[in-house]
């Protein structure tokens, strides 16, 4: 089975389809949030799999703002 489309997996997350522990495993990212669970000494649930999604979009977000800056691009 492939992974699911990221945009699949947020439509269905959005929807209450699945939760965030499907949408982690389903998704590009399964490798990294085991790793991430590892050595956060943590299982892999719906609720760390949740603080891991927030964690990395937040990473995410403050990236695009540094490259956004070092080109000039203001959005």
């Amino acid at each position: 089975m492939s992974a699911m489309k990221h945009e699949e997996l947020v439509q269905l997350l959005q929807e209450g389809k699945i939760g965030h522990l499907r949408f982690v495993m389903e998704g590009d990212n399964a490798q990294e949030y085991l790793e991430w669970c590892r050595s956060h000494g943590t299982d892999p649930s719906d609720e760390s799999a949740e603080f891991y999604v927030e964690q990395t979009d937040i990473e995410q977000m403050d990236r695009q703002m540094i490259d956004d800056e070092d080109y000039g691009i203001w959005n």
